[in-house]
């Protein structure tokens, strides 16, 4: 069966998501209309919907994403002129938007054999949407009904019922689904799908004198009589939600001591928590589906059952309150003998009570009700007081292990065009900001660019490395008028970013408004095909809708020519990723008076990516294999690490890799699109592009089905009641994959299954994480893990695995007496990282991580390695992770049952691949060692390899390489050092010979030796080890010459062919283009150019070190640093401990020292003033240090 098949299956089980059930729902509740607007947590209705679109032709069904939620609210209330049934799906602050279409429609009514559901998708977190929305309130206000499922299959069923009251009491139902119901999903009962009788294939004709427009037309003075029929409305509303049973009561058995009432997926926590302690069914539960208006009916039976009252609800104390006042009500009027004490967001015995902010978990329930009920319950009442320590106990362990990680915070993803509009800018917004610019390139004084905020991808710009360019937020197409507001009163020019989808949302008002009021703003509106936030639904400029019916093209430069024709209004399209055009066209654009607007038409990476894989494979099932492809590569020998990569794009397809040498700059290959923004920054001669060229299929990794019937076959941990498992990473690592497959193979194993799979700002470098939850026992609890009580972690990415312990966290999901941890050693970098700004201690994070786990259960390699070497890309690292996991033991599931899980989660084109990968985590689970990359670890086995390259450089090479030998040997004797400051000894000196010659490494070595002949043991020879490693760093001057080495050298050939998997008798073979800027200084005049250059030319260029020479003035500042840190690396002296630690610090000064040219010399005067300043000695001037000393 397709996943897609699911929504047609009529009886049994089946598992779903929590967006999917809602749609499943929709088809099972006869429903002829679906519309919204995507937004989280609910975008993935609309994705759901595209994967059945040809069903939803045929059966008639109208699917549409409207151009914003008012106009699908409208729809609502267009649908009910007929018996339709009718659903609009929207995120929280979407209802915003769509009050007044949806406060008309309700007040009006609903057809009687129609309905109208409103699904609203709340975040009780706030973890993707931006105000802490509660949309109870906006229901009630806007006086519609609030319906509120709390289990999966309630998610599902209750559309149709919700549909059903909308009809039977002529309101509009909200159907509030929070974000672990939506992102959630589980095993459900399923039945048959049932096609509308009035839908697209089958119009009818309207009578319009039937239309009772008293009732439709709702505008004073009507709006009085329609607001008196509310009352009998909801009076009908309570009795049929009495017919199904929406308010019920559990536990009826239970203590009369106290009970508790509770909505939506609060009921789960609560249930959830007391099944923890032991208190499962021992006390009495008020479970409200429909949670406004409430049913004064069963609020005074629950209430006269027991002693007091205690409300569960998450964010503000919307039910309290109702249940206040009804019992406050009815014992005024003498209904009720007592009034019962309702507690919720204050409890007795001054305990803190439940919270008003953010939301809850079956932890923080257990916190909150376990000191109350050891307070309130006698031992009668069954409650085993040293299982409710234990409880607490176990939550109190996990927050004792305290540690720092850093924030991982969303950016744009890799090949975003809206990165190229965000690196221009920050670079012009500095530069407008220098008088030294504005006078020289435009004539002007400086100015401080203004940016107001908008809705859509382009909101990451609040986030490093772009949040100069966002000051302000008003929501969606709202940028322009934030800015109408301030612009009568400033002289900044402004700008705002607004998204294709955004434009035709509301933001085409805003830029209307605009130009009526002669607004001095530039309209930066990205068009990038897509609704790209929510998950690339269509905009109206696309050909085809979201089920592939052919729509007209609406083109945004139309639109804006006709508001502004009979103007001189610039408008502007262009593609931006042509750099130099794009910043001249902007900066001039942006100095001019008045509305401007500029179309930046780029389509967005992730699509236009998907077009590219399509068509390679097409090619690879024609050939076999794919003939040609082409990356962008990254030279860490070249890069200096000085991030001005980083701190422009701010692109997650860059990532550290750490090297002999220190940390560097590289892609990652399996986020890299290739789009070569990094490239045009011209910040280094690092990058590359590299074209990779075959003639046959790469071999398949080397096993066979013989090795693999050898594998002997694990012994599962069972389990009794419930198994949970954590899974932990990065948006674009296959969590969601490795979920479903889970999920499927536990259906098939018989377990009901429940699931959270955390979405997000996934897709933009956001931290995810999945929920995985088998039960044998069938009693309802929540998807969520209480703290500590998972048996498995699965990090696929190292900082998340450690986030999902960390004591501040809403995860803390570990205990070391019950889970088993897998861990992949890959960092994913945050983008702190990427920008210098953020550290972490690896090896503390990692017994961090040890100690919250089993011992005996604890595994880590890096994954992603072993996946990239053997399978050619880290993206299959979370099905070796699983092959590893299952050969280890640690998941319930048979071997049949999980290989057939993946061949239902995964592309049929792909099946083979993640076959191999999941039998290569088997293979790496009974051997590691075979599969991990070892890398030299003593220094005489590096000495060796660096003597090896050497011989085979020229002529001279061997015996280069004996004097390099005898060098290392007869320096590492002399020093007296540990293994690894010599291993980076043996790299040093090689280096030095490379960049000169074998006497420019002896003034290093004799520097280096003099410094150690004056050093001592009891300082630990830091004196010594600074100088092995900044000495080295100043005489490495990365000129043209060097550079073409480094670029063209053996070991980077070596590597590239490993990285690319080239095997030249294979007919393999890489092409590079370089993209260099080299600088000359010919007869005192600077000359820089960019230049593409290929590996002959860099052949060339490396063999002229007599350059050196002849060009005096070319790399000059380079060398007066150099020669500045010789003669205060040769002065060395101290008289105490002080002295010495102040002139080891000075000889530290070049740390911060790295980049090229204009981002280095700011640098090394830095250092330079530095180290004097600490010393207080003022050296020799520069310019005389380069003639006194001789290299």
């Amino acid at each position: 069966m397709h996943m897609s098949e699911r929504f047609f299956q009529d009886k049994g089980i089946q598992a779903y998501t929590g967006t999917e059930l809602l749609l499943k729902g929709a088809l099972e509740g006869k429903v002829s209309l679906l519309t919204g607007y995507p937004g989280s947590p609910v975008a993935d209705f609309f994705n759901a919907g595209k994967t059945i679109r040809d069903y939803l032709r045929e059966k008639g069904i109208v699917f549409q994403v409207a151009n914003n939620e008012a106009l699908s609210a409208a729809r609502l209330n267009g649908a009910q002129m007929e018996d339709i049934k009718a659903i609009a799906v929207m995120k929280s602050v979407g209802a915003h938007v769509a009050s007044d279409g949806l406060a008309l429609g309700n007040i009006a009514k609903t057809s009687h054999k129609g309905g109208a559901l409103v699904v609203i998708g709340d975040d009780p977190w706030s973890e993707s949407t931006q105000v802490p929305t509660d949309s109870r309130y906006l229901s009630k206000h806007l006086h519609m009904p609030v319906l509120m499922p709390g289990t999966f299959q309630e998610l599902k069923d209750w559309v149709s019922i919700g549909l059903d009251l909308s009809a039977k009491s002529n309101l509009f139902i909200s159907y509030i689904v929070t974000t672990n119901l939506a992102d959630g999903g589980g095993t459900v009962s399923v039945y048959g799908n049932q096609a509308p009788t009035i839908n697209a294939r089958r119009p009818v004709e309207i009578d319009t004198a039937s239309i009772p427009v008293e009732e439709t037309v709702v505008l004073s003075p009507r709006t009085a009589a329609r607001e008196e029929t509310l009352a009998d409305r909801y009076g009908d509303l309570l009795h049929f939600s009495e017919m199904y049973e929406l308010n019920k009561i559990f536990h009826r058995e239970g203590t009369n001591k106290i009970g508790f009432i509770t909505s939506g997926i609060a009921h789960s926590y609560l249930e959830h928590a007391l099944y923890e302690l032991g208190l499962q069914e021992k006390t009495k539960i008020l479970k409200l589906g429909l949670v406004f208006p409430l049913d004064p009916e069963i609020i005074q039976e629950f209430c006269d059952s027991v002693e007091q009252v205690v409300v569960i609800e998450e964010k503000r104390n919307f039910v309290e309150s109702q249940v206040t006042t009804i019992v406050k009500d009815l014992y005024q009027a003498g209904k009720m003998k007592r009034s019962t004490p309702v507690w919720g967001k204050q409890f007795p015995f001054d305990l803190p009570g439940v919270p008003s902010t953010r939301g809850l978990n079956p932890s923080m329930v257990i916190e909150l009700i376990a000191p109350l009920l050891m307070k309130i319950l006698p031992e009668s009442a069954g409650i085993d007081r040293k299982r409710v320590d234990a409880e607490l106990a176990l939550i109190t362990e996990t927050t004792k292990f305290q540690f720092q990680i850093p924030q991982r915070t969303p950016t744009f993803c890799p090949g975003c065009p809206h990165r190229d509009s965000a690196s221009v800018l920050l670079e012009i917004k500095r530069d407008f900001k220098s008088a030294g610019y504005m006078r020289k390139y435009h004539k002007r004084e400086p100015m401080d660019l203004l940016f107001h905020g908008d809705t859509g991808c382009y909101t990451m710009l609040m986030f490093d490395p772009n949040k100069d360019l966002m000051h302000n937020y008003s929501g969606m197409g709202l940028g322009g008028g934030t800015g109408a507001g301030i612009n009568p009163f400033i002289t900044n020019k402004q700008a705002v970013f607004m998204g294709d989808s955004t434009f035709f949302h509301s933001g085409m008002i805003a830029i209307s408004d605009a130009i009526k009021h002669n607004q001095d703003i530039t309209f930066i509106i990205l068009d990038n095909g897509a609704t790209a936030m929510t998950g690339h639904q269509p905009t109206p400029g696309q050909e085809y809708d979201i089920v592939g019916n052919k729509t007209v093209i609406q083109k945004i430069d139309d639109v804006i020519c006709g508001m502004t024709s009979g103007t001189e209004i610039r408008v502007s399209r262009t593609n931006p990723s042509y750099r130099t055009e794009y910043r001249d066209l902007l900066e001039e654009t942006l100095l001019q008076d008045g509305v401007k607007i500029i179309i930046a038409d780029k389509e967005c990476g992730i699509t236009y990516d998907r077009k590219v894989a399509t068509e390679e494979k097409k090619v690879i099932r024609q050939k076999g294999f794919l003939p040609e492809k082409k990356v962008i590569n990254v030279t860490p020998e070249t890069c200096e690490y000085c991030l001005e990569c980083t701190k422009a794009t701010g692109c997650p397809g860059l990532t550290i890799e750490a090297t002999p040498q220190g940390p560097k700059m590289v892609t990652d290959l399996s986020l890299c699109k290739a789009d070569e923004a990094c490239t045009r920054i011209h910040a280094c001669p690092s990058f590359e592009r590299v074209i990779i060229k075959r003639k046959q299929a790469v071999p398949k990794i080397p096993f066979g089905l013989e090795e693999l019937s050898t594998i002997p076959s694990p012994k599962s941990d069972l389990f009794q009641d419930t198994w949970r498992a954590y899974v932990a990473g990065v948006g674009g690592m296959g969590i969601g994959v490795v979920t479903a497959i889970l999920v499927q193979a536990g259906v098939k194993q018989g377990y009901q299954v429940q699931f959270v799979d955390k979405k997000g700002l996934a897709i933009r470098n956001g931290g995810v994480y999945s929920h995985i939850v088998f039960s044998k026992t069938g009693i309802e609890l929540s998807p969520i893990t209480p703290y500590g009580k998972a048996n498995l972690l699965i990090g696929l990415d190292f900082l998340e695995a450690a986030r999902s312990i960390h004591p501040k966290m809403n995860l803390r999901v570990a205990n070391p007496r019950l889970t088993s941890a897998l861990i992949n050693t890959h960092i994913t970098p945050t983008m702190g990282m990427l920008l210098g700004k953020d550290q972490f201690d690896h090896k503390g994070l990692e017994e961090a991580i040890r100690r919250m786990t089993r011992r005996d259960k604890y595994f880590s390699l890096n994954i992603s390695d072993i996946s990239q070497r053997f399978l050619g890309n880290t993206v299959f690292s979370n099905i070796v992770m699983l092959g590893f996991a299952f050969q280890k033991g640690l998941l319930p599931i048979e071997l049949e049952t999980l290989e057939w899980a993946i061949a239902k989660s995964v592309p049929g084109r792909a099946l083979e691949e993640n076959m191999d990968a999941f039998h290569l985590g088997r293979l790496c689970a009974e051997n590691p060692g075979r599969f991990i990359h070892q890398e030299p670890d003593t220094y005489e086995s590096m000495m060796n390899e660096k003597e090896e390259l050497l011989s085979r450089a020229g002529r001279r090479g061997k015996k280069v390489s004996r004097i390099y030998k005898n060098l290392v040997t007869r320096t590492v004797a002399a020093l007296r050092l540990d293994d690894g400051v010599n291993m980076h000894l043996a790299v040093n000196i090689y280096d030095l010979i490379r960049y000169d010659n074998i006497n420019y490494a002896r003034v290093y070595v004799d520097i280096v030796k003099k410094i150690r002949d004056l050093d001592r043991a009891e300082y630990q020879f830091e004196a010594t080890k600074a100088a092995i490693q900044y000495l080295y760093k100043v005489m490495m001057i990365k000129d043209e010459v060097y550079v073409a080495h480094l670029l063209t050298s053996e070991e980077k050939r070596k590597r590239d062919y490993e990285r690319y998997r080239i095997d030249p008798e294979r007919g393999d073979r890489l092409t590079y283009l370089h993209f260099t800027r080299p600088e000359f200084v010919i007869f005192g005049k600077q000359i820089r150019f960019q230049m593409v250059t290929r590996n002959w030319q860099l052949n060339i260029m490396k063999r002229m070190k007599f350059l050196r020479n002849i060009l005096l003035g070319w790399h000059r500042k380079e060398k007066e640093f150099r020669n500045w840190y010789i003669e205060l690396a040769r002065k060395f002296c101290y008289s105490d401990q002080k002295s010495y630690h102040t002139y080891v610090n000075a000889l530290r000064a070049p740390e911060e020292v790295s980049g090229y040219r204009e981002v280095r010399y700011p640098k090394m005067e830095l250092a330079k003033q530095k180290a004097e300043t600490m010393l207080g000695i003022c050296y020799i001037p520069a310019k005389e240090i380069s003639r006194s000393i001789r290299i």
